[in-house]
Order: structure tokens, then sequence, then C-alpha cells
């Protein structure tokens, strides 16, 4: 084997890891080995298309090189279709933008140069740099946009995907018609190649544009349900303070009622004056109390729709501050791991057999915020790589999993999940410690 297939196989094993690795970040792995079978995928398409000639100009790789990955990303990660061909498509034409932003460049720097234009090795360098410029964007967005790895509505991606294409379009048509220029000289080559390089960047800029508008939309979302969840938290609290006011205003009445009851020697009648007295006390507080405004507002509706299903749901937890986790992540957190273990309860009440039960657990200790959950399951629930295979078709309880792992992540904490007689969901995340106002 000489040096050059040598190089040739290794930056097949690179340029393969690379988008796998972009692909796990952002959408998850479910099957065991996937960089196997994704690069086994990546050398029989190609291999395919080298034999049969199935992709010849910038219409066929477009259709041919970006369908063959889609399918191929069909099989192997998890997430929506159109989630799945929106990163195919970007990742795609992204490199392709860089390759003619970089060409152009150097091919006008080569017919200045009195030459007929790129050779060969420069156009496999020009190659190689086109991938490497696109890596660098995968990885950047990669850590800096993880919000990405939830589910985005489909008319953000159908918005952006003919936003894409049209780039493409417009910067292959121009490198085309550069290159398709036999008559330049030495003097007009450079000065047209530099703006149509210019308006090739410019398509990249937009390119990456298309994804962080596509996060800005999610964060607008999910501040919006944040506010809705304060305003509900906001009305409950409401509630009940007009509940505890009308209590306190009768609260004379009660002691006189309660006084005379006694005196007369009513014993029974005083007691059960005072327990249904004690309910409505009860009913005019929070059911569960955490120290934060968003989780309340979240767990106590958790808790009275349990509690309304006949599950018997008991929760005992202190919440971050807001300045150690935004109270979106928090509550993404709760919100999925409380519904799946709901969800798993609710199965045994359709088989006929009780609701079940939920135990919340969470407490910090030191700079580690701890959250247990457990619930009781059916059957046994595979697990891959810490994301449960859900029973539902629309696999529901998977995405929720890949929501709570996402912020887990984004924290530097840990997540692990224990099946035995019970489903145990187990998250340790480090926070600092909170500074007091």
């Amino acid at each position: 084997m000489n040096l050059a297939a040598a190089g040739t196989i290794l930056w097949g094993f690179l340029d393969t890891y690379l988008r796998y690795r972009f692909l796990d970040k952002m959408l998850g792995s479910k099957v065991r080995y996937t960089y196997l079978w994704f690069y086994l995928g990546n050398i029989i398409y190609g291999q395919i298309n080298v034999r049969l000639s199935l992709a010849v100009t910038l219409r066929g790789n477009l259709f041919y090189l970006c369908g063959c990955a889609f399918l191929l990303n069909l099989l192997l990660f998890y997430g929506s279709v159109i989630k799945k061909f929106f990163f195919t498509l970007w990742m795609y034409c992204g490199a392709e933008l860089v390759f003619d932003m970089l060409f152009i460049l150097l091919d006008g720097l080569a017919i200045g140069r009195g030459k007929d234009g790129c050779s060969d090795m420069v156009i496999s360098a020009v190659g190689v740099a086109a991938c490497l410029v696109q890596f660098a964007m995968m990885e950047i967005l990669q850590r800096k946009l993880c919000i990405l790895r939830q589910d985005f509505e489909k008319q953000d991606a159908f918005y952006l995907m003919p936003v894409i294409l049209f780039i493409y379009a417009s910067v292959s048509m121009l490198t085309v018609m550069f290159g398709g220029v036999s008559d330049w000289t030495s003097e007009t080559a450079l000065a047209a190649a530099i703006p149509c390089s210019l308006i090739a960047f410019c398509g990249v800029v937009l390119h990456v544009y298309c994804i962080v508008r596509l996060e800005a939309n999610l964060e607008g979302r999910l501040k919006s349900q944040q506010a809705q969840m304060m305003e509900r938290h906001t009305e409950v609290v409401t509630m009940q303070y007009e509940q505890m006011m009308k209590i306190r205003h009768d609260i004379r009445n009660h002691r006189l009622c309660l006084a005379e009851l006694l005196s007369e020697g009513r014993k029974e009648a005083a007691a059960k004056y005072l327990e249904e007295w004690n309910l409505r006390m009860e009913a005019g507080q929070s059911a569960v109390q955490t120290g934060s405004l968003f989780a309340d507002a979240l767990l106590n509706p958790k808790y009275q729709q349990a509690k309304g299903l006949g599950i018997d749901m008991d929760i005992s937890m202190c919440a971050p501050k807001e300045e150690q986790m935004a109270p979106v992540d928090l509550c993404c957190l709760l919100a999925n791991a409380l519904d799946n273990a709901m969800e798993a309860c609710m199965r045994g009440d359709e088989d006929g057999r009780t609701p079940g039960w939920i135990r919340v657990r969470a407490e910090m200790r030191g700079e580690y915020w701890i959250l247990e959950v457990k619930n009781p399951i059916d059957s046994p629930v595979p697990v891959q790589e810490g994301r449960e295979a859900s029973v539902k078709r629309v696999r529901r309880h998977g995405i929720g999993l890949q929501n709570m792992r996402a912020v887990v992540e984004r924290y530097g904490g840990v997540m692990d999940i224990k099946i035995d007689s019970c489903f145990v969901l187990s998250v340790m995340i480090p926070l600092p410690l909170a500074t007091e106002k």
C-alpha cells in the first residue's frame, strides 16, 4: 500500500467519524456500533457511484449523495424524518459552499499567474480544506446549539430548507459560470474571482445563519412556555392566597364554634369540625414546595393529575436556584421524568391492575444536585446507551429521555437508568454555589 492510498483510507475514517459525531450529538444513535454501520454505508453507496457513475453532475451529486446519506441517517439515528433531512441537507450543502468559495479564489489566482487554472492537486487540497472548514462549523454548532437536540417544529425546517437549497444552487451556478469562461485574462480573472468568492462566502454565512435562526425560534418557544408556566403558577398562588384570606377571616368564628362545642361536652362534633377545618387549611397550601417558583408551578399540577388518576405520588425535593440552573432546563428534566413515570404507571391501569406509584427525591449534596425518580414497570424495557426503547410506536418516551440527557450533558452531569424490580432514573448535575441576594 502506497502513501497516497493510506492517506485516502485515513481521510475516509476521519471524514465519516466527524460527520457521525455531529449527527450523534444532534440526533442520537439508535443502534449498536453506529459508527461501523455509518462507515460501511458510506463506502457502499460511494463505491456504487464510482462504478456506475450515478452522480457526475452537481444536480446528480445533490440527489444521489444527499439522498443516500439521508436514507442512512434515517436508519441509524433518532429524530423525526424532517429533522434528519434538514441536517443531512445542511451538512452536504455546507461542504459544497466552502469548496466553491475556495475554488473560485484559487482558480482566479492561478489564472492571474498565467496558468490555465487550478491543478488537480490544488483541487484535491481545496476539497480537503472545505471539509475541514465544514467540520469546524459542525463542532462549533454542536457545542453551542445543544438546544437543537430537542425536536423543532416542522414549519421551521420547511422554511429554512428552501433557503439552503437556493443558496447552494446560486453559488454552484456562479462557480460553473466562472470555471466555464475559457478566455480569462490574467488581469480580469482575479478581479472577477474576488467578488465571486465573497458572494460564496456570504452564502456560507447565510448557511450557518439558518442553524442559528432555527435555534432562536426554538428558544423563543421555550421562553413562551416558561412564561405560560409562570402565569399558571401566579394563578395557583393567587387562588391559594384568596382561600387563605377567607379562612383567616373566619378563624375567629371557627374558634368560637369549637369553644362552644367543647363547653357543651360535644367532643365528637368538635373533632369532626376540627377535621373539616384542617382539610380546608391543607387545601389552601401547595402540595409540593421545592423552593423554586417554576418547579412548584410544574409539580403541583402534575401531583394533582397523578392523584386524580389514582397514582400514589410522593415528592420530596429541593430545586436549584435560577442562577444555578435555567428554569427551562429544570422544568424540562422534571416534566419529562414525571410524564414517563406516569405513562408507565397508567400502562398497568390499562391492563386492569392498580395505576402504581411514583417516588421523586432530589437534594443538594455539596455542589451536586441529585435527582432520583422511581416507578414500577410491568416488564423489563430495553435501554441502549441510556435511551429507553419505547413501547409506543411514536417513541415519545425515548424522545423525552433524549431531551433530559441533552440538559444533563449541557451542565456536565451524568444520567443513569437502572431497571430491576422498578424503573430508577438517577441524575447528578454539578452546580455552582448560589449567591445569596
